[in-house]
């Protein structure tokens, strides 16, 4: 049969519903990936979806094969198509820009010879009608499958399946293999916040282009707003058992835990009605198991991964699971679902995700139970409150209430352990807990805590909050890195174990500094989380400047070996303690590619896998030091930055903040517009570069001063605020701004006796690329 089709234009259709009894059935159907004989088309077919538009112009499709009800949700096209796609905001075009390396580019169009096209919505049978038989697999669609599962961890199956089984929920994918960008996915997923993505991905890793919401929920200039979930995790009651250690890991060799894990878990139902849990959990949890509140056992979906591919670890699934709920989880209804699994870890619970959580929902705050058995010799400490402990032959059971609501749990243990409490005034207890396994150990314990409780007395003062927890754990992991939760630090082993003046305290101190930036105020989406990491880590570099011996000295340091790290220039920071080489990126066409700090995670790249890491970490802080600066050259004092975060903190302390938020505090502090540094520094991703000279003139009983100043590669609307400091006879300062907004600039200013010298941008107040005539 040939497909007479004149030219379709086709929008979102109802959904189709499943049956969730035979979810699995279905799911395993899907798995098969089979296809019908090929059709030719008569006629282009065109499907429009917001501002995406695909033509099938000749070729040949084959539908995959129906589900039990004759739902069909998914075709191969192999012919000569087109696609069309204009970004709504600006910013997200920027990136576009960016990643694809065409700077004038309006619109993302290809053509393309193969389509891979998977749905929820039913069109495919609209457009197309009924399948020729017989079925067969596909190499083109089936190796589109893998590279969906194994390059970004995403199963379109259970996709599918989740979509049609939840009312109101839609998936979409649609992946194009191009002359350009070879393999290109359009990506709408109504379970994410922002629900519509373009992204390409190979085995470097993937890279999201573009992403926004649906046409109804856009704000002003296509921004996107926070999204809605339609449940919400309320309670985990956990028991663990952690007797079963493994081998040695880390510098203090802990054994790492083997453990075995019963979860409980109360969610409470957000939106009208949910039939299948979208949750995300590590990847190497295994033999997982989930079961009703009567126990009865209930259907995953959460692929392995790692048996796809031999460049994966064999032992990792998907890190997201879809759980099919036995009874619908309607608005305001709780329903208790327990998980039972097997995980091995160091010798701590990791973030959040050694428990199953909501993918997107780490601002979503829940209380928790945690019995935790270990063996005698493997002490342990949690967050919260410990209830009970007891004994049974060489095991101990310690139960922790955590009552006041967290955005995530954990714990910690270890061998040979040793424990230090300080308790200045003011603050609460800091205890720091870890192995003991070195020489002057105590000492060490000691030194860390002080570092903790003076950091936190500091930002007490600094912010005007006092710290929310009754007490604080400061404990050693046998890793390389430091996470911070609600009155429980992880700290690498590493700093309990070695002192480096300047960093040791900047490093502690950052952690220390979340319990206000990412605990008492939140962020709202991804985009936002800099308000978290930058934060956390400029504060810590004023701690460092105002308490710690050679402090002024240190904070030069932190700022030249930051930008260094920003520009990719390796000797910029040289060997310094606060210098990161393996972040530095010399290649100028490839950190050109780099996304703003507005677009958090998505600011990587395939070249650059750590540019999150570059913006949210080392930009960051640059650009809130830029701000002070400004700020403090204007109106001759810190006050306003300090108030500035004060008032933030005051207003948004237990809640979820944006970036416009932050903005609105300045823009009420300083009565003045500041949405040009916004839009420069946070949504843009450009480095300007300045060249200038100057000149002075007599001028009766003043002095003129004529700056000239060429800029380069920003675009014609970029602004920034140049602070210049001009130094006369007499020891006389003056600091004028330069207003620029274009790539060539000529400014005069008159100051009442002779300059000696001109600075321009001093103590980094402009991150740029500067030569002097």
């Amino acid at each position: 049969m040939r497909l007479c089709l004149a030219a379709i234009t086709l929008a979102a259709f109802p959904l189709l519903a499943l049956d969730p009894a035979n979810a699995r059935a279905e799911y395993d159907h899907l798995q098969k990936w089979q296809f019908a004989v090929a059709t030719p088309l008569t006629a282009p077919v065109t499907i429009t979806r917001d501002t995406a538009t695909w033509t099938l112009i000749s070729g040949s499709v084959r539908l995959i094969e129906p589900l039990a009800d004759g739902t069909v949700t998914g075709l191969m096209f192999e012919g000569q198509g087109t696609f069309r796609m204009t970004m709504p905001d600006k910013y997200e075009l920027a990136q576009l820009r960016r990643f694809a390396r065409r700077p004038q580019l309006e619109a993302l169009e290809q053509t393309f010879t193969q389509l891979v096209l998977r749905t929820s919505d039913g069109s495919v049978a609209r457009l197309f009608g009924a399948a020729t038989l017989p079925y067969s697999t596909d190499s083109i669609a089936t190796k589109r499958h893998e590279a969906w599962l194994v390059e970004t961890f995403e199963d379109p199956d259970a996709r599918i399946i989740a979509a049609l089984l939840n009312p109101g929920a839609e998936q979409f994918i649609a992946d194009m293999h191009t002359p350009d960008f070879d393999w290109l996915r359009y990506d709408y997923d109504s379970s994410r916040a922002e629900e519509i993505a373009v992204m390409r991905a190979d085995a470097r890793g993937a890279e999201v282009w573009g992403s926004f919401d649906r046409a109804d929920e856009r704000i002003a200039g296509g921004r996107p707003s926070p999204g809605a979930f339609r449940v919400a995790l309320e309670h985990i009651d956990v028991k663990a058992d952690l007797t079963n250690l493994s081998h040695a890991v880390g510098l203090s060799r802990q054994r790492g835990l083997e453990g075995k894990y019963v979860v409980e878990e109360t969610f409470v139902g957000v939106g009208d009605v949910t039939h299948v849990l979208t949750l995300g959990l590590i990847p190497t949890a295994k033999k997982l198991e989930a079961f009703d509140a009567s126990g009865a056992p209930l259907t995953i979906f959460r692929d392995a991964i790692g048996k796809r591919s031999v460049h994966i670890d064999n032992k990792l699934h998907d890190d997201e699971l879809f759980v099919i709920l036995s009874q619908p989880l309607k608005r305001g209804e709780k329903q208790r679902v327990r998980f039972q699994y097997e995980l091995e870890t160091a010798n701590y619970a990791p973030g959040r995700s050694w428990y199953p959580t909501l993918p997107e929902g780490f601002e979503q705050k829940h209380t928790a139970r945690l019995e935790l058995t270990v063996r005698r010799k493997n002490e342990l400490r949690a967050m919260g409150r410990m209830e009970s402990k007891r004994e049974d032959g060489g095991n101990e059971t310690s139960v922790w209430i955590v009552d006041r609501p967290a955005r995530m749990i954990t714990f910690s243990t270890a061998t040979r352990f040793e424990e230090v409490t300080v308790s200045p005034g003011g603050i609460p207890p800091v205890t720091a807990f870890g192995p003991d396994y070195q020489f002057s150990n105590t000492a060490k314990l000691r030194n860390v805590a002080a570092d903790v409780a003076n950091s936190m007395q500091y930002f007490q003062n600094l912010l005007g909050s006092p710290v929310a927890s009754e007490q604080f754990y400061v404990t050693s992991i046998a890793a390389g890195h430091g996470q911070a939760f609600d009155g429980f630090l992880h700290m690498t082993e590493w700093t309990f174990h070695s002192e480096s003046s300047g960093a040791s305290e900047l490093f502690r101190a950052h952690e220390v500094a979340h319990a206000w930036w990412g605990h008492k105020v939140g962020w709202k989406t991804y985009r936002d989380q800099w308000i978290s990491e930058a934060f956390a880590e400029y504060c810590a570099m004023m701690f460092v400047h105002d308490v710690v011996k050679g402090g002024d000295r240190h904070f030069d340091e932190m700022l030249r070996s930051y930008e260094g790290i920003v520009k990719g220039n390796l000797l910029a920071g040289g060997f310094s303690k606060f210098n990161r080489p393996w972040l530095v990126e010399r290649n100028p066409a490839d950190r050109a590619r780099l996304g703003p700090i507005g677009h958090g995670y998505r600011a990587a790249t395939v070249e650059i896998p750590t540019g999150y890491l570059i913006q949210t970490y080392f930009k960051g802080p640059l650009v809130l030091h830029m701000l002070r600066s400004l700020m403090k050259m204007r109106l001759g004092s810190d006050d306003a930055f300090v108030r500035t975060l004060r008032d933030f903190i005051a207003e948004y302390e237990g809640k979820s903040a944006s970036t416009e938020d932050f903005r609105r505090i300045l823009e009420r502090t300083v009565s003045s517009d500041f949405g040009w540094f916004f839009d420069s520094w946070i949504y843009r991703a450009e480095i300007p570069s300045y060249t200038w000279k100057y000149s002075v003139q007599p001028e009766e009983s003043q002095y003129a001063v004529t700056i000239d100043l060429q800029r380069r590669d920003v675009a014609d609307d970029f602004v920034a605020v140049i602070p210049v400091r001009i130094e006369m006879d007499g020891g006389k300062t003056a600091v004028v701004f330069i207003s620029n907004k274009q790539n060539r600039q000529t400014v005069t200013y008159k100051v009442p006796a002779k300059p000696k010298n001109v600075v321009f941008a001093p103590d980094s107040s402009l991150l740029a690329y500067v030569k002097r005539n």
